[in-house]
């Protein structure tokens, strides 16, 4: 991680992602970190202590199980927040924000302006967009059946446009699953005539309710 010290990007930063439009007043002490592929957001920038908007880059958030292991929540790239959960809550986040590629990523040390924060109606209404975001998906992963067949065929029906997945590596993410047993399934309903290769990294729905 490297702090990079240039009002002048941090400003066009926050301009052309409109930062500036999720408080009441943002005359904030907002700073500018980038992050390399393989490190971990939170281990520099603990959620608790430091919120952030990931404003380019790619990043996967892990889940680590009671016995060491981990297994992958979601990825995504582009514009996302980071510490919603833990500023609503109190309470430190239980998960990894792995750098993917290359991330810049626009931040507020809450030790300066936490208070003024809790006090800004704008701010919480964003708070709370975000979590309840957060919770549907978590609740619509939840109600998906455990055979990753037809996690899959819920998954092309009800989240991908036009019922046609067109992101494998990111597809196996959401479905928590690895890239390789995505394929495999994928290859398998093709057979059976449930879905359809259209191209490259592309499939079709083609059994509907």
């Amino acid at each position: 991680m490297k702090k990079i010290n240039d009002p002048e990007k941090l400003k066009h930063l926050i301009r052309i992602n409109r930062i500036d439009t999720y408080f009441q007043d943002a005359d904030l002490p907002f700073e500018l970190y980038v992050f390399d592929r393989g490190e971990f957001l939170n281990n520099e920038l603990d959620p608790f202590d430091y919120f952030s908007f990931v404003v380019s880059g790619t990043i996967r958030i892990l889940n680590i199980r009671d016995d060491g292991s981990s297994y992958q929540l979601a990825s995504g790239s582009g514009f996302s927040v980071l510490g919603d959960l833990e500023f609503g809550s109190g309470t430190l986040s239980p998960y990894l924000v792995e750098i993917v590629r290359k991330t810049y990523c626009v931040s507020l040390p809450l030790k300066k302006c936490r208070q003024k924060l809790e006090n800004d109606p704008v701010f919480l209404r964003m708070i709370l967009q975000s979590l309840s975001q957060k919770l549907e998906a978590v609740t619509a992963a939840a109600a998906v059946p455990k055979n990753l067949s037809e996690r899959l065929i819920h998954y092309m029906q009800y989240e991908c446009e036009d019922q046609t997945l067109k992101a494998v590596e990111k597809s196996a993410a959401r479905l928590l699953c690895s890239k390789r047993q995505l394929l495999r399934i994928l290859k398998q309903m093709c057979e059976e005539g449930r879905i359809k290769k259209t191209g490259k990294g592309t499939y079709v729905l083609l059994e509907k309710d």
